[in-house]
């Protein structure tokens, strides 16, 4: 059970998870005459981006709760990361809007033909990387 009690697991593993259930709960749902997996289903980097805003947003509500609590250090330090949390929010909303623009207009091959690389790969690691700063900003 330690895994479980680990942060990195409730911070990074489990939105991951969440994900790769959302997958599967679209393949498994899609009706038989058609294709059961669609390279489509792996277009979850915007997800995951959005995911990892969320907890951004959650985690600094816990933060400003916390300043009533704590020591005069602590508080400076919370204080210090408040600061710069609206225009982290800012940089993730321009981001997931840019990112999501950059899929539209370059992530086509054609009407419902994905491009792999700038349809699936580019914004999968945008959103994986979204995550991977905001675990980090919470440690």
């Amino acid at each position: 059970m330690p895994f479980l009690a680990n942060p990195l697991f409730l911070q990074f593993i489990v939105p991951l998870m969440t994900v790769a259930f959302t997958v599967f709960l679209k393949v498994v749902s899609r009706n038989d005459k058609f294709k059961r997996f669609k390279k489509d289903d792996l277009a979850v980097g915007l997800e995951v981006a959005v995911t990892a805003l969320i907890l951004f947003i959650t985690e600094s509500a816990n933060l400003a709760q916390q300043l009533s609590t704590q020591t005069s250090q602590v508080q400076s330090k919370i204080i210090e990361k408040l600061t710069i949390a609206p225009w982290i929010i800012l940089a993730f909303v321009l981001g997931i809007w840019g990112v999501s623009s950059m899929v539209r207009w370059i992530g086509w091959k054609g009407d419902d033909d994905l491009n792999i690389g700038w349809g699936i790969v580019v914004p999968d690691l945008f959103g994986l990387l979204l995550l991977f700063f905001v675990v980090n900003w919470i440690r």
